[in-house]
């Protein structure tokens, strides 16, 4: 069977015309749908066109959360740094140079 010759419908067996008209409802709406989303995409990666962008400072970030728990006089006690982020900053600092150790990307 050639591809120019191949009529879709005759691939389906239809023992009524209600479920011939159901199947051509269905395929009409799906052939609307792409036509409806052609051009756009359907998935965003990245900025959304037309929406702001908000500049959150992360380099101030970065060395204000160092300053705050792991300078040499941090702002912070122990007790503080295990309330926030659940552990002893002692194994916080163990896992950091793990993960630094097995990675190249870390360093």
């Amino acid at each position: 069977m050639s591809h120019s010759n191949f009529n879709f419908y005759d691939a389906f067996d239809f023992d009524d015309d209600t479920s011939m008209f159901a199947f051509e409802v269905a395929t009409a709406v799906v052939a609307e749908k792409k036509s409806n989303n052609q051009g756009r995409r359907t998935e965003y990666r990245g900025s959304i066109l037309g929406h702001n962008i908000v500049n959150r400072n992360r380099k101030e970030g970065e060395l204000r959360l160092y300053n705050d728990y792991f300078s040499e006089n941090p702002k912070f006690t122990e007790s503080q740094f295990r309330r926030r982020f659940r552990m002893s900053r002692r194994l916080f600092l163990r896992i950091a140079n793990a993960v630094e150790a097995h990675s190249s990307y870390f360093k």
